[in-house]
């Protein structure tokens, strides 16, 4: 029977009432994590990727002497629950707290925590208006979109594409409308042309409409760009492949780095390329990172399960450099950190970021059916934020 942390199990069942702590638990340090269980952003969070970086600290002795202790609550996806969530672990003293993967549910529990001194910390969000929203105490654990957004297209002209068509949504927040801007602006900066950008919906299963656009179009473009998430990601390659459009590539982000995508797109994944946060590399910190959470029997589900246990890596090293778990001193310490050697990536920098690392990401492609990297990418030209 595979175990799943504990804590992931009670995240499950909503903002349950806590049983009093355990004497011996009273000086554990907390971090809280107000989690996307549930709800459209579930495959982009990772409780279970926290806990089992955790449970590996806790291990080798904590963190200054003390446990670490993950208090997780799930809301479920949904910007109002997120502050109901952020305002619980406030209350229970967090020394910071994990956010979920979008600007709009992490900026309200960022807005509860300032007052406090307590970092928030999105696992999965890739948006730079939310550190932008909270400058003060907000940062992302991942890249932000325009990184990656410009390594993607910096990976296109290296390919000869020239002409683009970003798709745009507004459904999914800036992921789906600025994103999709970052890869345009870096695409003709590089010497490439946007033809059109086409309006679309998330959830559907059908878009004949944007399909018919570009049938319509003349020259059709080499690549598709788009802040694509699970099933549209998988769908839209799918029907431009059955409607004969097979040649043409569909790209974007770490919203494509979802086993799902591979299921629901079938052969039609292998028009898919995206940027995403790492690949468990043989020999990689990420290899190691998956191979001992699946000995513990954690179940991994993608990325986000890796930038999970990075997250909790980050406030690890904030706490031991300010050598305090008090809230306004591990959020100082965040801002200062060089250099540090991550889960997904090698090296992880938040010094003079204003809340966005710059970090090093992989190219990955779809061949036989599964996610295989290209190769490793830090652009040299990033569009501004």
């Amino acid at each position: 029977m595979k175990r799943y942390g504990v804590l992931s199990l009670a995240a499950s069942l909503g903002l349950a009432t806590l049983s009093p702590l355990p004497a011996q638990a009273a000086d554990d340090i907390i971090i809280g994590y107000a989690a996307a269980v549930t709800g459209m952003y579930a495959p982009y969070d990772s409780v279970d990727g926290a806990q089992c970086e955790i449970d590996r600290i806790n291990e080798k002795g904590g963190v200054l002497g003390r446990k670490l202790r993950l208090e997780a609550r799930d809301m479920k996806s949904d910007a109002v629950m997120a502050a109901t969530a952020g305002q619980e672990l406030i209350d229970l003293g967090a020394t910071a707290i994990l956010s979920p993967p979008s600007d709009d549910t992490s900026i309200p529990i960022a807005a509860l925590a300032l007052p406090h001194g307590v970092a928030v910390l999105s696992v999965g969000s890739t948006q730079v208006q939310f550190p932008a929203a909270s400058p003060e105490n907000a940062y992302l654990v991942p890249y932000g979109d325009n990184l990656s957004a410009g390594a993607a297209a910096e990976y296109a002209i290296k390919q000869g594409y020239k002409n683009a068509v970003l798709m745009i949504t507004r459904d999914i927040g800036s992921y789906g409308l600025a994103t999709p801007e970052y890869f345009g602006a870096a695409f003709e900066h590089l010497g490439g042309k946007v033809l059109k950008r086409i309006n679309y919906n998330t959830g559907l299963s059908d878009y004949r409409a944007q399909l018919a656009e570009i049938q319509a179009m003349d020259p059709k473009p080499d690549v598709i760009f788009g802040g694509f998430i699970t099933p549209d990601g998988a769908v839209f390659p799918r029907q431009f492949m059955a409607a004969g459009l097979d040649k043409i590539t569909f790209m974007g982000t770490d919203g494509y780095d979802d086993p799902g995508i591979l299921e629901i797109a079938g052969d039609s994944a292998k028009m898919i390329k995206f940027v995403t946060h790492g690949f468990p590399a043989p020999g990689s910190a990420l290899e190691e990172f998956y191979t001992d959470c699946t000995k513990r029997g954690y179940k991994i589900q993608n990325i986000f399960f890796g930038l999970a246990g990075e997250s909790v890596l980050v406030v690890k090293t904030a706490i031991e450099a300010a050598g305090s778990a008090e809230p306004a001193a591990v959020n100082a310490a965040i801002k200062e950190i060089k250099d540090m050697k991550g889960i997904t990536t090698d090296s992880i920098t938040y010094k003079d970021r204003g809340g966005v690392p710059i970090k090093r990401m992989a190219v990955v492609e779809v061949v036989n059916g599964k996610f295989s990297k290209i190769q490793d990418i830090l652009p040299e030209y990033v569009p501004a934020p």
